[in-house]
């Protein structure tokens, strides 16, 4: 596959120092304004090969049917916290997987729209009852004005230009819009320990990785007032643990118990929370 040479997304600059190779792949620091990237990187057109069915069904990375419980409690939980600042309205979710968000959405009584690169993912998100187009934003064509809510859950580390993702968000959502972003965050205590060793550095997908710093630089680049940014757990880790041991199949069984074991993820990422786990960012802000 041909590869490419980029400037830092957040700032245009190009003065860089090599972070960690993985996976035959080069990740970098920008040392002017702290964003971390993949370059060289594959050319676009290669990059959307990665999300076929096998990225969804399990025989190459998560299995989104197996995992559908997990993914539907921890999108009523963020659901949850999106009710503090909006109730209702027309929301899309780009890079919506499965439409699992819009499904918990949908009960809520959201109008529900997706966007979503894989024709196989996108299927089986339409015929559960939400509006996805099969593509990129920038093909969806949506006019401006058009969203009360954008979400982009593990999304916006995946994009090839997320500045120009969270302008063109800007310039989709009404006056007061919100967004959400969820990102891995390598400025974790979990990311430092384990370096090129961390399960989310991952550069054939992942292309940036952000710290809580330099996402909030991103954000109000882009044209958004930030009304809420933290940290919080991941998972649980015993999914990643056990394939790792190379005892997949016991992940399933586990998952497949997930309705009797939710007390026990309940206090794992309970005791995770207290005990300061940052592997994740999550944020929130208001269109300018």
């Amino acid at each position: 596959m041909k590869m490419k040479y980029i400037s830092c997304n957040l700032c245009q600059g190009d003065n860089t120092s090599l972070l960690f190779k993985k996976d035959s792949m080069q990740i970098v620091k920008c040392l002017d304004c702290g964003l971390i990237y993949v370059n060289p990187r594959h050319l676009e057109e290669d990059l959307k090969k990665i999300y076929k069915n096998g990225y969804f069904n399990g025989s190459e990375q998560t299995n989104f049917f197996a995992e559908k419980g997990l993914y539907i409690s921890r999108f009523q939980e963020r659901l949850r916290e999106i009710s503090r600042f909006k109730k209702e309205g027309r929301l899309l979710d780009i890079g919506c997987a499965m439409g699992y968000f819009l499904e918990v959405a949908k009960e809520k009584g959201w109008q529900t729209y997706g966007v979503e690169i894989s024709a196989f993912a996108s299927q089986y998100a339409s015929d559960s009852g939400s509006n996805v187009f099969t593509g990129t934003l920038e093909e969806a064509e949506y006019p401006g004005q058009s969203f009360d809510m954008i979400t982009l859950w593990h999304v916006l580390e995946h994009m090839p230009d997320p500045l120009g993702c969270l302008q063109k968000i800007q310039r989709l959502l009404k006056r007061t819009g919100l967004i959400a972003i969820e990102v891995p965050n390598i400025g974790s205590r979990r990311s430092k320990r384990l370096r090129e060793k961390w399960d989310q550095l991952k550069p054939q997908e992942h292309l940036y990785y952000f710290t809580p710093d330099v996402l909030r630089k991103m954000v109000k680049k882009a044209g958004f007032k930030i009304v809420k940014i933290k940290t919080i757990p991941g998972g649980t880790g015993l999914g990643n643990k056990l394939e790792h041991l190379k005892f997949a199949k016991f992940k399933k069984q586990l998952i497949g118990l997930f309705k009797y074991l939710q007390w026990i993820k309940k206090c794992i990422i309970y005791f995770k929370r207290i005990g300061g786990a940052d592997d994740i960012i999550l944020l929130y802000a208001l269109k300018l």
